[in-house]
């Protein structure tokens, strides 16, 4: 387990960085995992757990853009 690296970080530094495990953890990420990644406490994981995942979803969504072969594209 890390040691809490977020103790002093602000509101939106621990909603960045939760929103982050998410995102790199997705299909495993519990509780556990994104403390053990983060280092964050479970106080505060509660505290920031809605917004990181609203924010975690929004960065994970992709913007789907038409495929030109490149010989069309120039």
């Amino acid at each position: 387990m890390h040691k809490n690296t977020l103790v002093n970080a602000s509101r939106q530094q621990k909603v960045e960085a939760v929103a982050e495990a998410m995102i790199r953890l997705e299909p495993n990420a519990t509780a556990e995992n994104i403390k053990n990644l983060t280092g964050i406490t479970q106080p505060d994981l509660d505290k920031v757990a809605d917004d990181a995942r609203a924010l975690a979803m929004s960065r994970s969504e992709r913007v789907t853009r038409a495929r030109i072969p490149s010989r069309r594209a120039a």
